[in-house]
């Protein structure tokens, strides 16, 4: 299912996928021991040119991923290059914009600089093509 969802995301913003399942730590020494979400299979970075172009297309992703959010059950979006220390959507801070989270500082920052999306779908989906289905269903950007 992700990596369908990858490929969607090649074909309408032109993303590299730079991985998906990877059985690892997580990268963040307050969560010391913990997996890593690409451990569990339903998470990706999905990759950009460090372009104004590059920067502009991963602005619209995350825009429309986070707008679309409830519907496609993503659980999380990372954008490591918005300001000084990057901003997040979390489901479990709400829904669409209630659930994004612009980090002031590098301690509350999930990482930054990075030129990727890190795109995290919830596990409830029975199939690919559920999915698939509902992403064809959204208005496009």
């Amino acid at each position: 299912m992700v990596k369908w969802f990858v490929m969607a995301c090649g074909r309408r913003w032109g993303f590299k996928n730079l991985g998906i399942y990877l059985n690892r730590p997580v990268r963040n020494v307050y969560a010391k021991g913990a997996l890593s979400s690409h451990a569990t299979g339903w998470a990706c970075d999905l990759g950009y040119p460090s372009t104004k172009a590059g920067r502009r297309t991963a602005v619209e992703a995350f825009h429309w991923l986070v707008e679309h959010s409830e519907a496609l059950r993503v659980s999380a979006v990372h954008d490591y290059r918005y300001g000084a220390y990057g901003r997040a959507y979390r489901s479990s801070r709400g829904e669409g914009w209630e659930g994004v989270k612009i980090y002031r500082n590098a301690k509350e920052s999930a990482g930054r600089g990075g030129n990727w999306l890190h795109v995290e779908i919830e596990n409830s989906w029975e199939t690919a093509k559920e999915f698939e289905a509902m992403w064809r269903s959204l208005p496009k950007p």
